[in-house]
């Protein structure tokens, strides 16, 4: 009890948990790391972090070619890197590419060996 008296917790750790949970995302990444931040309102957002303060970080948006900065409390989701634009023009999960790879991949190897199979 002492201790803690002695050392107060900074401010953004008394945070709500959702809330912190961004916040840990957010210092999770290194200062000039590539990150994907999802608003509440839906709008997504890719960049390098560029800083960090108490209430709100700062990115050097990709596409925009602009620093934004945003409040830990409008964010909805953090996620690390950010992939190349799609089809549509919206940019693509890397995770999402490989697993969307992997099946198409899956699905022509079982087409190529029902094709041999059939052959025989």
């Amino acid at each position: 009890m002492a201790f803690l008296l002695a050392h107060p917790l900074p401010a953004w750790q008394n945070a709500p948990p959702g809330l912190q949970k961004i916040k840990d995302q957010v210092h999770a990444i290194p200062i000039g790391g590539k990150l994907t931040v999802r608003q509440t309102d839906g709008t997504e957002y890719h960049g390098s972090l560029q800083a960090i303060e108490s209430d709100t970080f700062s990115i050097r948006e990709v596409d925009l070619k602009q620093t934004l900065t945003i409040p830990y409390s409008s964010v909805d989701r953090v996620r690390k890197n950010y992939g190349r634009k799609g089809f549509a023009g919206h940019r693509v999960d890397p995770k999402r590419s490989l697993i969307v790879g992997l099946v198409f991949v899956g699905v022509l190897l079982t087409v190529v060996f029902v094709a041999v199979a059939h052959d025989k």
